[in-house]
């Protein structure tokens, strides 16, 4: 059955969506997709069932998920299977959330749906169980919690194909000491308190330095941000009738989600937007012009961190627009890194003592005794606890490098 789905026209589309998107602009390996991160996940989620199925005091749980392996392992296969090119840059402009295309890969009229029903696996069952309204809670947190089969995989990989260690951790061991409990009659997944604590915390601090080190890099933000703004440019200039913009974005555009629409929006790979960026190259439009020239070497904008006056960054760089003719919105370019497309509740949002919310709960690392009583993470381990209490948040501003110092003055 895992043949057959990678074997769809859908799924071998992944090989042409990279996983960390402009992340190559600052680490040259990262050239990895989202086919072989899905792969992986498909493999860590077998890895997580069996483990689960040999540990006594979580055989209670274990019935259910190696009943319904084949659905778990084929979820977290396709868990991805809808992602848009440029990691969520597509989103930025369709804004349909890739979530709403996996799932219509899922459940429409596809070469995915069909493998799903020839090996009776009910298509509706994968939907939900990535978007975690599956009743069978166990599996939905093996795919989607703190302690998931995707956070583990991509971590391991981004951290080997960056050549950045931040990322690595002991995987057999965090899963020699993977553990199921309850905590108000909610399922959770999380490690054995005695232990579990060393290995949760170097899990949690390989992430925190990922996101500052790589998701959250300044040259790696700069590309998302430049690619951004040429999408933004091409719409606009598309809505002047100039019908620019790849022929499966403009149906997607005007017609949204639909049967009819799936097929083009398949059609849209990192391949795609290139071939469209080298030829937006020549476009009459000199910000569009400039914007793909820039990206396709490598002149992006530069990063700037100070602290300046809002007022007089205006100002002077109303008098660059003036002078240059680009608008002021595609001459400096603001990131909150906090609001990334990588998201971790996590990690980027500080712990609610009280009155914690569903989704709350659901975004903590939980340590289970040999009685089966938890304790959150963040509760029992200092440095996690500083962690959890500041989150990240990292403000920039970027504007190309030659008017750097004319709206900012000094050195720079």
């Amino acid at each position: 059955m895992l043949l057959d789905l990678i074997d769809t026209r859908e799924f071998q589309r992944l090989r042409r969506i990279r996983q960390l998107g402009f992340s190559s602009f600052t680490y040259p390996g990262a050239e990895h997709t989202r086919f072989i991160h899905s792969i992986g996940v498909a493999h860590l989620t077998k890895r997580f069932i069996e483990k689960i199925s040999y540990v006594k005091a979580d055989r209670c749980f274990a019935k259910d998920l190696i009943d319904r392996k084949l659905l778990i392992v084929a979820s977290a296969l396709l868990h991805d299977i809808g992602h848009g090119p440029f990691s969520h840059a597509l989103e930025h402009i369709t804004h349909i959330p890739h979530e709403e295309w996996t799932k219509k890969i899922i459940k429409g009229k596809t070469e995915v749906n069909q493998v799903l029903t020839a090996h009776g696996i009910n298509p509706h069952d994968v939907a939900e169980m990535i978007q975690r309204t599956h009743h069978l809670k166990a599996a939905v947190k093996i795919l989607s919690s703190q302690l998931d089969a995707d956070r583990m995989d991509y971590l391991l990989r981004d951290s080997k194909m960056t050549g950045a260690g931040y990322g690595s951790f002991d995987l057999e061991w965090i899963l020699n000491v993977l553990r199921i409990g309850k905590i108000n009659e909610d399922i959770e997944i999380g490690l054995d308190r005695e232990k579990g604590q060393s290995i949760a915390e170097d899990f949690v601090m390989a992430r925190y330095y990922m996101y500052i080190n790589v998701y959250f890099h300044k040259t790696t933000k700069s590309a998302e941000l430049m690619a951004n703004k040429i999408f933004q440019r091409a719409l606009e200039l598309h809505k002047e009738q100039q019908n620019i913009l790849p022929e499966g974005l403009n149906l997607v555009l005007s017609d949204g989600i639909s049967d009819h629409t799936l097929n083009k929006y398949l059609e849209l790979t990192d391949d795609t937007f290139w071939h469209y960026i080298y030829l937006w190259q020549q476009n009459d439009d000199p910000i569009l012009k400039n914007l793909c020239k820039r990206i396709i070497t490598r002149k992006l904008y530069k990063a700037v961190t100070q602290k300046v006056d809002p007022f007089e960054l205006v100002e002077k760089a109303n008098r660059v627009a003036d002078k240059t003719g680009i608008p002021q919105s595609y001459l400096i370019l603001r990131d909150e890194a906090s609001t990334s497309s990588y998201k971790d509740p996590y990690l980027l949002e500080p712990k609610i003592d009280e009155q914690q919310t569903e989704k709350e709960a659901s975004e903590q690392i939980f340590l289970f005794d040999r009685k089966g009583k938890a304790q959150e993470l963040s509760d029992i381990s200092d440095v996690i606890r500083q962690i959890r209490n500041k989150k990240i948040h990292i403000e920039r501003l970027f504007v190309p490098e030659e008017y750097k110092k004319e709206i900012f003055g000094g050195d720079v």
